[in-house]
């Protein structure tokens, strides 16, 4: 059977070595990282991640709390592309990773007690912003390390890693105002997200200070009452000239929506929305976005939380991602009659 003292004699290390690099310790250099990897492979060593755990009570894997982990919320890009970001990082630095699977919030609440109960996790990354979370009360009575992507609520020195989405949101209205659009509808998922309220007060500053018009609507995922809902904006001769959704899901539902009622974009109607992503980029038309760069969001919570599980100080407790308006052909110049 081989052991660490194995791969140490055929790396020319010491077993301490072997070992910081298992548990991806960052002052270990790449080459002698490298040659140590590179002896692993050659006799097809795993780590007993298991023993480790039991001998250490670190378990070199990172936890991974999601809003639900229902078919709508994990097949959403953003979800993927942030996911993708964070095991990209984590394995870089040999860490493992679990998340939550359970949809309802309570089931979700058992899962991380048991993560921190069975030492599963040495800390976690929280996907959402939410006041009054239960989910964040255990985090801090257990005294776990986390990192949220989303908005500081309290000051009370947690790692968070955002975009500016108030400010992306005004961009994107003022972007449309600038295309001659003065009527608007801003279509939102339901839910008591820190995102939405955001995106929502960036459109609403944007309006007021121009002569346009706007409806907030929040909407669950349901096609017939979304559709029930355009049907009778069509009826009543009360569309909008253009209609900004909340999230990119949210975004195609309306897109076939409105292809069940003929009405064309953009001559008929124009439409953008959050978070760029291949199915923006593919869409009959392609859709004008806000790219929130979701990778790098995962990226950069995952760095955090590795630099706080190994008692790096920390300087910045609050990380801004940029954002970019991505133009495409959902969204043109509204001709003058």
């Amino acid at each position: 059977m081989v052991t660490i003292k194995d791969i140490a004699q055929a790396a020319n290390v010491s077993t301490s070595t072997v070992s910081r690099v298992i548990s991806g310790n960052p002052r270990i250099s790449i080459q002698t990282r490298e040659k140590v990897k590179a002896a692993m492979k050659s006799f097809n060593y795993q780590p007993n991640r298991a023993a480790r755990t039991l001998a250490t009570k670190q378990s070199n894997t990172i936890g991974i709390i999601q809003k639900s982990a229902s078919i709508e919320d994990s097949q959403n890009p953003f979800v993927l592309d942030v996911l993708s970001g964070i095991f990209s990082k984590c394995k870089n630095h040999g860490y493992a990773t679990i998340s939550t699977t359970k949809c309802q919030r309570i089931e979700i609440e058992l899962e991380v007690q048991e993560m921190i109960h069975y030492h599963s996790v040495d800390g976690f990354i929280v996907l959402y912003s939410k006041k009054n979370d239960p989910i964040v009360d255990i985090l801090k009575s257990h005294a776990m390390p986390y990192v949220i992507i989303g908005k500081p609520l309290t000051d009370d020195g947690i790692i968070h890693i955002d975009n500016d989405n108030v400010s992306a949101s005004q961009s994107l209205t003022r972007y449309l105002i600038d295309k001659g659009h003065n009527k608007f509808l801003f279509v939102a998922e339901t839910g008591n997200y820190e995102v939405l309220k955001d995106r929502i007060a960036g459109h609403l500053n944007a309006i007021e200070q121009t002569d346009s018009v706007t409806d907030i609507v929040y909407f669950a995922k349901n096609r017939h009452y979304i559709r029930s809902f355009f049907q009778d904006l069509i009826e009543h001769c009360t569309l909008p000239t253009v209609v900004i959704t909340s999230d990119t899901l949210l975004n195609h539902l309306i897109l076939s929506i409105f292809y069940e009622l003929k009405l064309h974009i953009p001559t008929d109607i124009q439409t953008a929305t959050f978070n760029d992503s291949y199915l923006n980029a593919f869409a009959s038309p392609p859709q004008t976005t806000v790219d929130i760069y979701p990778k790098l969001l995962g990226e950069t919570a995952a760095e955090s939380a590795i630099n706080i599980i190994q008692g790096h100080n920390i300087l910045d407790f609050y990380k801004l991602i940029p954002t970019t308006i991505i133009e495409r052909e959902s969204t043109t110049t509204i001709q003058e009659v």
